[in-house]
């Protein structure tokens, strides 16, 4: 009997963490898909094994489906609609994009990370999520539990929303070869009047 009532309130317990990262999960999709836009301030740190590279730039969105990531003539990525042009790591090129695909689904990790569908990025990648608060931040984690990882995917996605605001703050992307790209959004102005051309995928 006593066994029993143990293993009860462990699964009780259970269900309450579920419910409580239930509605964080909801909240932080309220919040941030209440932005109809923003710019910001963009940082993208990639750490490799033995090499670490820093670059600074703008960032904005629109939305539903567009982006820009603009860090140099020669660095960028930018996702208009079902269109995107890259020129990041090993990524160069514009290209056309379908309803699903591999290019879609790296686009969609920055816009459903613009707008809080975290459940929408797992169920769409198969990804396992867990929460945690880490400081002072609500770290969403997404793990690709798949033993083979081809073409565009990602052993893990991360976003750190603020913990006060739920806004997202940081994109982390952890590859199969162990290398880190975190991208850090700063200095948020939201609801602004963004310039298409900044759009532009000839």
């Amino acid at each position: 009997m006593k066994k029993f009532a143990v293993l009860l309130a462990s699964l009780l317990f259970s269900v309450v963490l579920c419910a409580q990262d239930n509605a964080i999960l909801e909240q932080i999709l309220q919040v941030n898909s209440a932005a109809k836009s923003f710019e910001s301030d963009l940082r993208n740190t990639t750490i490799k094994p033995k090499k670490e590279i820093v670059q600074d730039g703008k960032l904005y969105y629109v939305r539903p489906d567009k982006f820009a990531a603009l860090f140099t003539k020669d660095s960028y990525m930018i996702s208009n609609v079902n269109k995107l042009k890259i020129d990041i790591g090993l990524f160069h090129g514009s290209f056309a994009m379908r309803k699903s695909g591999k290019l879609r689904s790296l686009s969609n990790i920055f816009l459903y990370g613009f707008q809080g569908k975290c459940e929408d990025l797992a169920k769409e990648n198969n990804y396992s999520i867990s929460i945690k608060e880490v400081d002072g931040y609500q770290q969403v984690t997404f793990t690709n539990n798949r033993r083979k990882i081809i073409g565009v995917g990602f052993k893990q996605v991360i976003y750190k929303f603020e913990k006060d605001s739920l806004m997202l703050r940081e994109i982390t992307l952890i590859d199969t070869n162990g290398t880190v790209d975190i991208y850090t959004i700063s200095n948020v102005k939201y609801d602004v009047t963004v310039d298409p051309h900044h759009f532009n995928v000839p």
